[in-house]
């Protein structure tokens, strides 16, 4: 599941070699399976929490989240807001990744333990 607009050409690249699996309805019309993993592309505080809304259920569900976001200063958020974010909402980061030149990406998934 994608969140958000895919505006890089290496997301998009790596989208377009992505394996969606589906799974046949009662009347044979193609129907999404589980949601293994939701990508959500965000550049301010507003769209994190739209995400976080969208996505909360299926992360708790086991799904995980992938938040990514410009590198470096001087955008409207950083690695620390997403985190937070993700803390607020009661899930914990896992994992950081390079995107791109441009962006990176936060992982999140449900805490094993939850406080």
């Amino acid at each position: 599941r994608v969140l958000g607009a895919i505006d890089d050409k290496t997301l998009r690249e790596a989208f377009a070699e992505a394996r969606v699996d589906t799974q046949k309805g009662a009347r044979g019309a193609a129907k999404s399976g589980p949601i293994d993993v939701i990508v959500a592309r965000v550049n301010t505080p507003a769209e994190i929490h739209a995400a976080w809304k969208q996505a909360a259920a299926q992360v708790t569900a086991g799904a995980a989240l992938w938040m990514i976001y410009r590198k470096g200063r001087g955008h409207a958020i950083n690695e620390a807001d997403v985190r937070d974010a993700g803390l607020a909402a009661g899930f914990v980061d896992v994992k950081v990744a390079a995107v791109s030149a441009e962006l990176t990406g936060l992982k999140f998934v449900r805490r094993r333990n939850p406080r």
